[in-house]
Order: C-alpha cells, then structure tokens, then sequence
C-alpha cells in the first residue's frame, strides 16, 4: 500500500508540473509518449510485441495520432487526417495478417487494432482538450477520473459487501461504485465551481464517472482474455500506463465529444 501511494503521489506531482508549465507542447508530448508506452503494452498482451513489422509501426504511429491534434490547429483537417488515415491503417493490418499469416493471428492482430484505436482515441483526446479547450478540461478529465477510481476503492473496502462484476474483477463492488460515482460526481461540480462559477455544469461528472468505472472494468476484461495481471510494471505497486489510465481514457474521449457538442450547439 505504502509503495502504491508513493508511487502515485510521485506521478501526480510530475503530471501536474508538466500540464502546467510544459502547456501544450508539453502535455501533448507526455501524452504522446504515454500513448506509444501504452500501445507496446497492449502489443506485449496480445502477443504481437516480437512481430516487430507491426509492433514498430504501431507504437510511432499511435504516438503520432496522439500529438496530433497539438500540431493541426483546425479540427476539420484533424478529422479528416484521421478519417483518412484510420482505413489506410486498418488495410495495411489486414494485408500484413494475410501475408504473415503463418506467424500472425488474425484475431489478435484485429482484436490489437480495435484497442489500438480506443486507446490512441484517448490519448488523443486529451491533447485536444489541452489545445482546443484549455488546462482546466484535461483536469476535469483527471479529477473525475482518480477521484472516482480512488473513492470507489476506499468505499468498496469499508462497505463493499455485493460484487459488481466478480467474473471481471472480484475485489469491485457495488457500494464500491456508488461511492466512487459519488464523489467523482462531487469532484467534476467542485471544478466547474472553481473555473466557471457554476457547479451544476459539473453534473456532467455523473455520466463522466461512470463511464471511467466501465473503462476500468473493460481494461480488466481485456487482461482476463489473455491471462495477464498487468499491462505493465513502470509504475510499483500500480503496473503498467495502461493500468493507470484504463478509466482516464474513456473520460477523456466522452468529455472532448462533449466539449464540441457544447461549442456546436450555440451555433445551431
């Protein structure tokens, strides 16, 4: 427990220091690096880290993807980029499992796209929302997601009694659940609070909250298919990026989908 809390005070000292004085060059390149770690992390769980003609291409380009939208200052060519680009990917997956088919599941490899794409969506959307949106939607984003994450923990263990999903992950709960919705409900309306003014914009952290919980549980689900504990091991007593982003990731995407619609819909 000592080494998990050290660790991940460690991790939140150093994130806040770079979303705050690296601004978006900085945040995207550590999302950017995040993103590519994470990609090889997913690659070494769906046993395809060793097929180096798809682990190499993979890792450069989700990292890529992931420091786009700090690049490409207009949302239109960053669709279109991606609307392109995401095909052609998928194409070339698809060609390599055929001409490697020997050394090369095409269940894995399709399964490794599928995920390659949620995560790098993810990645991507926080760098977006740094870009696009300012400091305080990535931290929107970060609180709602560890506040739920750390609460649901907490509650689970002093009142958890009914599972939730025990064939995904035993130890969750659900008063753990109740609880992390809860207070990441709480989390999303002090912030909005703090920045807008107006803390029932933050009701937005309800929906938010529980889709992180669904994250975490589908990270868990994905692990349990290949019969492995963690994604990684870069962080002591937490694992892998994966492990510790497995509920920011979804967040992040929900919320940037959010973030547009609400800047659309005046223009309606």
């Amino acid at each position: 427990m000592l080494k998990r809390i050290i660790t991940g005070a460690i991790a939140a000292v150093c994130l806040i220091l770079v979303l705050v004085f690296g601004k978006t060059l900085g945040a995207a390149i550590l999302f950017a690096v995040a993103c590519g770690i994470s990609a090889y992390e997913m690659l070494s769980c769906c046993g395809l880290l060793k097929n180096w003609y798809v682990s190499v291409p993979a890792i450069l380009f989700t990292a890529f993807c992931a420091l786009l939208p700090a690049i490409v200052n207009h949302t239109v060519n960053l669709i279109g980029f991606l609307l392109a680009a995401i095909p052609l990917v998928l194409v070339c997956f698809l060609f390599i499992a055929v001409l490697a088919h020997k050394s090369v599941d095409i269940g894995k490899i399709t399964m490794f796209f599928s995920l390659a794409l949620y995560i790098t969506a993810g990645f991507a959307s926080l760098t977006f929302l740094r870009n696009y949106y300012g400091l305080s939607s990535v931290v929107l984003v970060f609180v709602v997601a560890c506040v739920t994450d750390i609460f649901a923990y907490f509650t689970g263990m002093l009142f958890g009694k009914k599972k939730l999903c025990p064939e995904i992950s035993p130890k969750k709960t659900v008063a753990g659940a109740i609880g992390g919705t809860l207070f990441g409900t709480i989390s999303g309306m002090a912030v909005y609070w703090i920045v807008v003014g107006n803390p029932l914009y933050g009701l937005v952290a309800l929906p938010l909250s529980v889709v992180g919980q669904l994250g975490d549980l589908s990270a868990s689900l994905v692990k349990r298919k290949f019969g492995v504990k963690d994604y990684g091991k870069i962080f002591p007593g937490h694992g892998g990026v994966l492990d510790r982003f497995d509920s920011i990731i979804p967040v992040a995407i929900v919320t940037a989908i959010y973030f547009v619609a609400m800047s659309i819909i005046p223009m309606l």
